[in-house]
Parts: C-alpha cells; sequence; structure tokens
C-alpha cells in the first residue's frame, strides 16, 4: 500500500511540473495585441540583411552567375522633432555599411490615431547591398531599372528612379505603417496612390502570431504580409514585436535581364531578408 502511494505521489508531482511547464509556454505565446511599437529617442536596431540573386538556366547560360551579398545597417531614434511646422515626429536614422561604403537616410514616425504613422523621409537609402551584375539593366512590370533596389523603392515609397530623390528636404508621405490594436487577421491601407500616379494600392494584413528566432534571439512577433493588386508575384512580409522589427523578407520572381545591346539575357529571382541582431530600447 505504502510503495503504490509513493508511485500516486510522485506522477502528482510529474503532472503537477509538467503542467506548470505547458502553462508557462502557453502564457510566453499568448498572443499580445497591447504593444505599440517603441518610440523613445536612444532606441536603436542592428540588422544584417542577405541579397540572393537566383538566375534560370538560360540567364547562367549567357554568363550570369547565382550570387548572395551581405550588408549591414543600424537604424536609431535620434530626436523627436516637428517637421512641415505642425507634426510631431520621431526622427529614424539609418546608416548603411555596404563593404565600408557608408549611407545615411532618415524616416519620420509618430503615433496618430491609433496608427503608426510614417509621415516622410529624407535619402530613402534601402538596405540593400551594392549589385555587381554583369547585366546592364533589368525590366520589371514593363519598367525598366539599373537593380531591384529600385523596384523596391518604387513599389514601397512610390518613386520612379531619382526622380523624387531631394536632397535638401524632407519629402512628404504619410502612409500608416501600423494600425493599433494589432491582432490576427486585421487588414489595412497603406498606401492608396504614388507620386507618379500608378493606380495601385498596397494593404498590410496580419496573418498570425508567430515565434521566430534570429541571431537577436527568440521573439514572439505578428507576422504582417504586404499585399498588392499589381504585383502579385512579390512576397513580402514583416514580423513585429513589441521590440520592433524583428525580420522582413521581400521576394520577386521573373524579373527580365538584358546586356548593353538590349539582348535579353535570361530571368532573375532574388530573395532579400533583413534580421535584428542587435537592439536597444527604453
Amino acid at each position: 500500500m505504502k510503495k503504490n502511494l509513493s508511485w500516486i505521489i510522485i506522477i502528482i508531482v510529474i503532472l503537477f511540473f509538467v503542467g506548470c511547464n505547458i502553462f508557462h509556454s502557453d502564457n510566453n505565446n499568448q498572443q499580445n495585441s497591447d504593444f505599440k511599437y517603441p518610440l523613445s529617442i536612444g532606441n536603436s536596431w542592428q540588422y544584417e540583411k542577405l541579397f540572393t540573386l537566383d538566375f534560370d538556366s538560360l540567364a547562367t547560360y549567357n554568363g550570369l552567375s547565382d550570387t548572395t551579398y551581405y550588408s549591414s545597417g543600424l537604424v536609431e531614434i535620434i530626436d523627436n522633432e516637428v517637421i512641415f511646422d505642425t507634426l510631431d515626429a520621431y526622427n529614424f536614422e539609418t546608416t548603411i555599411d555596404e563593404d565600408g561604403n557608408i549611407f545615411t537616410g532618415n524616416e519620420y514616425y509618430n503615433t496618430e490615431d491609433n496608427s503608426l504613422i510614417s509621415y516622410g523621409y529624407i535619402h530613402p537609402q534601402m538596405m540593400t547591398p551594392k549589385v555587381e551584375q554583369e547585366y546592364a539593366y533589368i525590366m520589371f512590370k514593363n519598367k525598366k531599372f539599373i537593380n531591384v533596389t529600385e523596384i523596391i523603392n518604387w513599389i514601397e515609397k512610390g518613386y520612379y528612379g531619382n526622380e523624387y530623390s531631394k536632397e535638401d528636404s524632407i519629402i512628404f508621405d504619410p502612409v500608416k505603417s501600423l494600425d493599433y490594436p494589432l491582432e490576427e487577421g486585421k487588414q489595412w491601407i497603406y498606401r492608396t496612390e504614388t507620386y507618379d500616379g500608378e493606380p495601385w494600392r498596397i494593404d498590410k494584413k496580419i496573418l498570425e502570431w508567430v515565434e521566430i528566432e534570429v541571431y537577436a534571439g527568440k521573439f514572439n512577433c505578428w507576422k504582417i504580409q504586404w499585399f498588392n493588386e499589381v504585383f502579385e508575384d512579390i512576397l513580402m512580409f514583416d514580423y513585429i514585436s513589441e521590440e520592433g522589427l524583428i525580420k522582413r523578407s521581400i521576394g520577386f520572381n521573373g524579373i527580365e535581364c538584358y546586356d548593353a545591346g538590349g539582348i535579353f539575357l535570361g530571368y532573375m529571382d532574388c530573395i532579400e531578408e533583413t534580421t535584428l541582431i542587435n537592439y536597444t530600447i527604453e
């Protein structure tokens, strides 16, 4: 009888600790709809970016080679200031290191009407490494580009080439980056139109609450997809946690490559992944 009682006690103890662990795990992974993007002077995020070019067999036959490039970037909230005379905004400064070449840019954010609004930017540099391509230019959606960075700028920020990259002022471009509270299934309009009058709009939608692991650690995030009616062959995802942007991935398919004489060389797919490697938030 004593022996049976001992086993019962042991089983109860085991079940207690298993139950505690399950509860602890579930509690840590509970969906969090309350947090907002951390806006505070001094907050900073360090990222690395891998940029992979994948060419089809025709392009490879014509001398193009699959390549992966690396770059790093630092995003810092350096100030809280008034822009356009009336808008109170946090100045996010980005410093990009591409093989020792340093580029900087600024974007201006704040919370307004339960949304994270990006009001505008200076020097819209993207954290994309230089591309020492063997092609002369690329074509995407019947437009001519030098590299994939220009395609990203065209889609996300609405300018084409250097047409809107003014160097002496902030470009006013208000868009809704996040719509609070964050919750699964929520969808909102990020952009309704672009500077050059293209007819597309971009939406964002929260797909799910997931745990991801990057160099900076493990994070519970909202996975958010960018939707676009015209660019259905582009996949863009953000992973947002209470610590900020943890990861961004962008995939492009079917980009046409040409040489200097206008001869078609083949098709290129590319994947761009930005991941957090270190951060400081207050």
